[in-house]
């Protein structure tokens, strides 16, 4: 392979600027330095000679005790573009060529330093926008999900083998006791699988931050709503009905988790395009929530309107909050989560107890999940689940069938950690990295 190279810091005027290069030929910018041999783990401060001078600290990693596996050699530079533009010409020159995205972590994969699942908890961990999301992250950048994988894998390869040796001896009928070893196993490989999908979508919260849809009929006091949580004026409130055509969305940190909020057209049968465009919208902002706050005038009482919202949201994770509880209490509606009145402020305590109840992700001890899971690995899992609830349904072992999901079952755990791939699923992962990582 090429030795490739890379800033790894943002070429924009700084205090440093680190340039990182990785192959077997690294060793050939001594010819650039000051020096002829470097030492292995050794920190160097010498002179760069090249179409630029500059005082630099040199760094040298030698393979395969490196992050790539290769040799590694970082350069610490003076932070100014100008001087890495010229050393990139410098090393183009050697014969070295520029990173592609993520192409110092695939090398690593590649050269055996990590898993795949390692290699998306290092971008998982950059992007990670909580503190929780840092600690699981690198949880599995330690390898978390790696031994997760290995006990699931253990399980299904017990069960393949008593499903194998009766398909080797079919003259031996399989015992009662084999087979309830089979079922038992499989019913163990359920639960395992269920619970790191059910913590799924807790871990997407840590990863990216949580999300908030406000929705109602016009005029319930949905910007006002959110004027409160943001603690500015960002929306415009009005009397007048339809005023919020198209969605507004801003963020505020709820005990430390960053919370998108998103306050969306009111939900109203009309005949304008521009407010029906924006409803339209509303609906598909509110399947992506991670809960929809459905907003109710106290003041009206319920209509077909009111009942509109309630139904699109029935499925959802989702608050019904009252609002303007101040001017009438008198809504009747059985499942109401909160009254408050905004413009009073009366119970918004309240509400905001019920935000950090639903952000305080009580299901992680339940789970006992020390891992996050990407929306790649979350896809191979379902299938796996799949595969597991279809052999559940039969009353006992069919040796073919049971072979068969086994051993897909085994292959689709071998894609999640890269013990099997294609350059397609290495290029889903590694495109999407920053360059210089």
């Amino acid at each position: 392979m090429d030795t490739i190279y890379a800033a790894l810091n943002p070429l924009i005027p700084s205090a440093v600027i680190i340039v990182r290069i990785s192959g077997s030929e690294a060793s050939k910018v001594c010819d650039l330095l000051d020096v002829k041999v470097l030492e292995d783990r050794k920190v160097l401060y010498t002179k760069y000679c090249g179409s630029v001078t500059d005082d630099v600290l040199v760094t040298f990693f030698k393979g395969p005790a490196s992050y790539t596996g290769e040799d590694v050699i970082e350069i610490s530079f003076h932070g100014n573009p100008l001087i890495i533009q010229s050393v990139f010409s410098d090393l183009e020159k050697l014969g070295f060529t520029g990173a592609e995205p993520g192409e110092f972590t695939k090398r690593a994969f590649i050269n055996g330093k990590i898993d795949l699942t390692q290699a998306e908890s290092v971008a998982t961990l950059i992007e990670s926008k909580t503190k929780q999301g840092i600690d699981y992250s690198y949880s599995q950048l330690k390898g978390s999900m790696r031994k997760e994988i290995e006990s699931i894998k253990d399980v299904f390869v017990n069960i393949l083998t008593i499903v194998e040796a009766h398909i080797d001896f079919p003259e031996e009928d399989i015992e009662q006791a084999h087979e309830s070893i089979v079922f038992e196993n499989l019913k163990r490989l359920q639960t395992a699988v269920s619970g790191i999908l059910l913590s799924y979508k807790t871990h997407k919260v840590l990863r990216d931050g949580f999300r908030i849809a406000i929705v109602g009929k016009p005029n319930t006091g949905k910007s006002s709503l959110m004027n409160y949580l943001l603690k500015e004026e960002r929306a415009i409130v009005s009397e007048i009905a339809g005023t919020t055509r198209d969605y507004i969305e801003s963020s505020f940190v709820l005990n430390g988790v960053p919370v998108s909020l998103v306050d969306t057209a009111g939900m109203r049968f009309t005949d304008d395009a521009i407010e029906k465009a924006g409803i339209e919208k509303t609906l598909a902002l509110i399947k992506d929530a991670d809960l929809v706050i459905a907003l109710l005038d106290s003041s009206t009482g319920l209509n077909h309107e009111d009942e509109n919202v309630l139904d699109i949201t029935k499925d959802l994770s989702r608050l019904v909050v009252v609002n303007k509880s101040d001017i009438s209490d008198g809504l009747a509606y059985e499942h109401v989560d909160c009254r408050i009145s905004v413009k009073q402020q009366i119970n918004m305590d309240g509400l905001m107890s019920m935000f950090a109840d639903k952000l305080a992700m009580s299901d992680y001890d339940s789970y006992g999940k020390s891992i996050m899971v990407t929306e790649r690995q979350k896809r191979y899992f379902d299938r796996i689940l799949e595969s597991i609830n279809k052999l559940l349904e039969y009353s006992e072992v069919d040796f073919d069938i049971f072979e068969y999901e086994l051993n897909s079952s085994l292959r689709l755990l071998s894609e999640i950690t890269g013990l099997s791939y294609t350059e397609d699923i290495l290029s889903n992962i590694f495109d999407n990295f920053c360059i210089g990582k």
